[in-house]
């Protein structure tokens, strides 16, 4: 027998939970000097019994994600050491859920600005079937699930949009690319959305495409998001994008740029 052992780790930026063997809610949580305990809800959707742990990890923004942060990174960033966090080993039955709580430490006000680390919740491996063969080959697969834990003090966020730009993907239809530049200490959050208005006599807006949790984090100059439109033309009329806060910014706009668009003649 071939035996393959794999290690898949998996960080959310979906908007729904992890689709593996655990799932884990809501995808970020803030806490603050009067927002001093936050939970996640751990489930267990899969036929077999989790056995796991919560940890924290460290990862610094991209462009386009994370990457694990370096020690110098780290020291101005880790919001870890100012929180505790319950419990650090579970066993789940199939269906079965728990919380997992995050608390500011007795005594411990927030840093001015704001510390990120992320929750990491990773499963034993479990030996899965990948391929039937004479031969039996499998894989022993462990699953890992990070979101974003934001600890704040003093300061604020804001963000505009910028490098705005109509593209076209590999099938020929249209998208809309653009960056999120963040400014301040604190990080943003919310969805970016793309909106046409016909040039035609009682022509209403139409949207055309969302992308949900998108976040500005200080320690990235840029979070670059694409919003796939599923055109090939739009015709004449205005297209607008909006970068709309969601969670704690809910009912902000963060900035908004509109287009002409004109087709060639």
């Amino acid at each position: 027998m071939i035996k393959a052992v794999a290690f898949l780790f998996i960080t959310i930026l979906a908007a729904s939970p992890a689709r593996a063997d655990i799932e884990l809610s809501p995808l970020r949580q803030v806490l603050t000097n009067k927002t001093r305990t936050a939970s996640f809800t751990l489930s267990n959707p899969s036929t077999r019994i989790l056995d796991g742990r919560v940890t924290w990890v460290d990862l610094s923004a991209t462009q386009t994600g994370y990457t694990p942060a370096d020690a110098q990174t780290r020291s101005g960033l880790s919001a870890a050491p100012y929180l505790t966090l319950t419990p650090a080993q579970f066993r789940l039955e199939p269906g079965a859920r728990i919380e997992v709580t995050v608390r500011l430490k007795d005594g411990v006000r927030p840093p001015a600005g704001e510390r990120r680390s992320h929750l990491l919740v990773e499963t034993d491996a479990a030996r899965t079937l990948i391929r039937k063969a004479s031969s039996g080959l499998q894989a022993d697969i462990a699953v890992g699930v990070s979101v974003p834990v934001l600890l704040r003090g003093k300061g604020r966020g804001s963000a505009v949009l910028s490098e705005t730009k109509l593209l076209r993907d590999s099938d020929g239809l249209l998208l809309i690319s653009a960056a999120v530049e963040p400014s301040g200490v604190h990080s943003t959050y919310g969805r970016l959305t793309a909106t046409f208005l016909r040039a035609e006599p009682g022509a209403k807006s139409e949207l055309l495409g969302v992308r949900d949790n998108v976040a500005g984090y200080p320690d990235t100059p840029q979070r670059l998001i694409d919003i796939p439109l599923g055109f090939f033309s739009l015709g004449e009329g205005e297209l607008t994008l909006r970068y709309e806060g969601g969670g704690e910014y809910a009912g902000r706009v963060f900035d908004e740029r509109a287009f002409t668009i004109t087709p060639p003649k």
